[in-house]
């Protein structure tokens, strides 16, 4: 292969023995999970890999220098599928949830230095033994609290295990969760799903769900209705692909502003449901397949996990897929490298010509901080898990951010990135899961190809603020906080009702899309600050179910509001402005 230096000569080298990474399956299984994370807050990504039954999950901390292993996190020995690391109760530290085939699904809540305490009881979560494979968070509601929904083929010693179904779980913002599953209609009943991702196919911000299910049972496509449910739009939008799907794979590659879908499958090839898009808000969108057209379908190969990754930081997303070929001699990865959103070419990638084993899992990040985007997939044993390390040679140049909501969702797990330069426009959707049961680095990294900087920044957080910032310099990692560009100020958008199904319609009606109120510490305890630009006349105090707690009367701008009286849990704040009408503001009691 002969690239010049400018477009990047993409080359992989297997180093899991360098990084000291030697995780290994025992017996054969379909897929075990695998999560590229930094989950002790160092700025370093961290591995999580998957195990099979008996074993305990491999928990890895990056050094900087390579991993060690730790001592297990949790003693769970399930056969072990997604593992999310996910902030569900916004304290600023990862817990971490474990979905498991043939056994109970779990909940661990970190309690601070990675202290983890099974909480799937308590939290409301169930504990049947079920046939399970994929997870995934998103905050359906907008609400500001990240939810459950998980693939399920059934529930075993249930009398009506066939009908299977996906369930959701509400995040009630204090500890718990409500299943809304039916009340939703987020069941897909009666089909064979592998895994589903949340993403936002037609652009309104409401997180919709994707589902990939097997034996041609067709796919499935929720929209979000913004109202606490969702529609079954598959077959209008032609996204109800009947294959052997086994992932979800979300990305704009064409970077054209809308979300296309890669699907794996069998041997008859996978599929990519490019997003065509809508002319107006009035106008239905559709996919449409254009796997074999652009080059992509991958004929030949049990195709499981598949990722978007710009691998040479030219601004393009290029594609890697996980297949469980049956030759052992036979390359059972595939690499496509994105040709101007147009079309992908498969380079021959000298490194990668040595991964001839059956692989199912992968997940993407930067292992080494170096700018350039590794792969970890997980094997069938007798092989471990392979970590293939990104050699590219290239001058191109790269920017990546760390995101952190305040209203939204700590993880800011729903918002949309766009970015701009030298007139190219990229998108990525933030999410937490995808793939086959694989979880990739919460670093949103964008290529920029020879530019110096990234031209602009546009946030879109799910509570509907906008972020906006400029001229950022190339080859740095930006912490990227809700409302850090408008000081601090967070515009809500209108429609969101804060906890959906918990607040009164009385209340719910003074919810703003303006604030114009310094507040905090939020989430804190203690006495709460008031800074506002009007005079404060009365402020109320609701509960999360729509029960006032507290009543005050102000009379001032600047003020300390003694708050040592209410529990802990999510209450909304409605203020009576002078001269400006009624405002509200959500606020986190620890």
């Amino acid at each position: 292969m002969s690239l010049n230096l400018a477009m990047g000569q993409i080359d992989f080298l297997e180093s899991s023995a360098k990084y000291d990474v030697r995780h290994s399956l025992s017996i054969h299984t379909i897929g075990a999970g695998v999560s590229i994370y930094d989950f002790n807050g160092d700025g370093l990504d961290d591995l999580t890999l998957g195990s099979d039954r008996g074993a305990l999950i491999g928990f890895y901390v990056n050094t900087g220098n390579g991993f060690q292993q730790i001592v297990s996190l949790v003693d769970n020995r399930e056969q072990v599928k997604q593992i999310n690391w996910v902030d569900y109760d916004n304290d600023g530290d990862p817990d971490l949830y474990v979905a498991a085939n043939d056994g109970i699904s779990r909940l661990y809540q970190n309690r601070g230095d990675l202290n983890m305490q099974d909480v799937t009881e308590s939290s409301g979560l169930p504990l049947n033994v079920h046939y399970g494979y994929g997870a995934c968070w998103g905050d359906y509601n907008r609400d500001g609290w990240l939810d459950l929904y998980y693939a399920s083929k059934g529930i075993i010693g249930d009398p009506d295990a066939i009908r299977s179904y996906n369930r959701l779980f509400k995040n009630n913002a204090d500890g718990s969760f409500s299943e809304r599953t039916f009340e939703a209609n987020a069941s897909d009943d009666g089909k064979l799903p592998f895994c589903a991702a949340f993403f936002d196919y037609n652009n309104d911000m409401w997180p919709d769900i994707y589902i990939a299910n097997d034996k041609l049972t067709f796919n499935t496509l929720l929209e979000n209705t913004g109202h606490g449910g969702f529609l079954d739009v598959s077959e209008e939008t032609g996204s109800n692909a009947r294959m052997n799907a086994m992932c979800v794979n979300p990305g704009d590659f064409n970077r054209d502003g809308w979300m296309d879908v890669y699907v794996t499958n069998t041997p008859i090839g996978s599929q990519c449901l490019q997003n065509l898009g809508s002319v107006d808000k009035s106008s239905t969108i559709s996919f449409t397949n254009v796997a074999e057209e652009i080059g992509i379908h991958f004929p030949g190969g049990n195709c499981w996990g598949s990722n978007f990754l710009d691998t040479d930081n030219d601004g393009d997303l290029d594609l890697y897929v996980t297949s469980s070929i049956n030759a052992p001699k036979e390359v059972s990865s595939a690499f496509y490298e994105n040709i101007e959103g147009s079309h992908f070419d498969a380079p021959l990638i000298q490194g990668l010509l040595a991964d001839t084993t059956y692989g199912f899992t992968n997940a993407i990040g930067d292992l080494n901080n170096d700018g350039l985007i590794d792969i970890v997939v997980q094997n069938d044993p007798p092989h471990h898990f392979t970590i293939w390390e990104n050699k590219t040679v290239s001058a191109n140049n790269w920017i990546k951010f760390k995101m952190e909501g305040v209203l939204s969702n700590r993880d800011g797990v729903g918002a949309r990135l766009e970015a701009y330069t030298n007139g190219k426009y990229q998108q990525q959707f933030t999410l937490c899961g995808s793939g086959f049961l694989g979880q990739n680095s919460s670093f949103k990294h964008f290529g920029l190809s020879s530019a110096a900087q990234l031209d602009s920044l546009i946030v879109t957080w799910p509570t509907g603020h906008v972020d906006r910032f400029y001229s950022l310099a190339a080859n740095e990692v930006y912490n990227i906080k809700e409302g850090s560009s408008t000081d601090g100020q967070i515009d809500i958008a209108e429609g969101i009702r804060i906890v959906e199904e918990k607040i009164t319609t009385s209340v719910a009606e003074y919810l703003s899309d303006q604030l114009e109120i310094s507040i905090g510490p939020n989430p804190g305890w203690g006495d709460l600050r008031f800074d506002s630009k009007q005079i404060i006349d009365d402020i109320q105090i609701y509960d999360s179910a729509g029960q006032i707690q507290s009543q005050y009367s102000i009379g001032m701008s600047q003020f300390l509001l003694d708050v040592e009286h209410l529990d802990v849990g999510l209450y909304i704040l409605i203020i009576n402005l002078r001269d400006q009408g009624v405002k509200s503001y959500k606020y986190m009691k620890l």
